[in-house]
């Protein structure tokens, strides 16, 4: 089967279990610069949206998804950046909501939820999974670094105005950088957008993973359960993902390496995750990494005193 370079995966979700990604923009074309972003610092900071990606790509990477479904749980539209910037969002979802038989499910930054035709289209999938870091501006503007024109009022309205359409559900998610938008006063501005927004799920999360920048630093399980605890009924701390292989069948040497350069462009993995995800046994994984890295195309990395592999 022909890899699709704007689908990846499945990967191991910590909310989706098995979700193979759909890419609607190449990396990193975002209207933020996430202190924490695990794909990397914004290399296209805009907020223009355009046809990053063209329409018939993204018709045959959805047909490609269709003759996978044996390996997915949820198909995912997401973006190695924002999603929503692709003009071509709403049919995309369309076609995805037409084509597969899984779960449709969109990550998003929130920005331009309140945009009247993505609102629209969002409201029909599954499963809109949204981020909201912090209702406190000044801690929004330090954690997600946003182009001037982005609002974290036009946010939190359109969430709620979400909220109020959605067919499938709503889960927000928050991450939390120590020492950035982890004040008492956030959590207190936070619980405050929650109440307004009425999220069907509220996850919390920290930096688990290489940060595209290095300030971004993670709290402590004791502290993750504090803000948990005084932040709503509904909030739960992302766990780790499980062990469930998702590979049906072994790849070809080559296959394999281009699928890995896929998955590791999004996020940065450890072996130990690699190995579940393909299926394949852990000296196969690490050599097809070997000459990744000696081609360099895939580089070692180090977080909070673990090994990690990135493209």
């Amino acid at each position: 089967m022909k890899n699709m370079p704007h689908l990846f995966g499945p990967v191991l979700s910590r909310r989706l279990g098995r979700s193979l990604g759909l890419d609607l923009v190449p990396r990193k074309v975002c209207n933020m610069d996430c202190l924490y972003c695990e794909v990397g610092r914004t290399t296209v900071y805009t907020s223009e949206r355009k046809p990053y990606i063209a329409l018939d790509i993204i018709k045959a990477s959805i047909e490609q998804a269709k003759e996978m479904e044996d390996v997915y749980d949820v198909l995912t539209i997401t973006g190695s950046g924002e999603p929503t910037l692709n003009i071509y969002f709403e049919e995309a979802v369309e076609l995805a909501r037409s084509t597969v038989s899984k779960p449709v499910a969109v990550l998003t930054n929130s920005t331009l939820v309140y945009v009247s035709s993505i609102q629209e289209a969002l409201a029909k999938v599954n499963f809109v999974l949204a981020s909201l870091d912090s209702a406190r501006e000044k801690s929004f503007r330090l954690v997600n670094r946003p182009v001037r024109e982005v609002g974290l009022k036009l946010i939190v309205e359109g969430l709620r105005a979400l909220r109020e359409k959605m067919k499938g559900e709503l889960w927000l998610e928050i991450l939390f950088v120590k020492g950035i938008n982890d004040s008492p006063e956030d959590v207190s501005a936070l619980k405050s957008a929650i109440e307004y927004i009425k999220p069907h799920r509220v996850q919390l999360n920290t930096v688990v993973r290489p940060p595209a920048y290095p300030m971004a630093k993670p709290l402590s399980f004791e502290e993750m359960e504090a803000i948990k605890h005084k932040l709503s009924e509904k909030a739960e701390i992302i766990s780790s993902p499980n062990t469930t292989t998702l590979a049906k069948r072994p790849l070809p040497f080559a296959e394999l390496s281009e699928w890995l350069i896929n998955y590791l462009a999004r996020r940065p993995a450890n072996i130990e995750e690699l190995t579940h995800v393909f299926g394949e046994e852990k000296e196969i994984i690490l050599e097809a990494l070997k000459f990744l890295e000696e081609e360099g195309r895939v580089k070692k990395v180090f977080h909070e005193g673990a090994v990690y592999f990135r493209a």
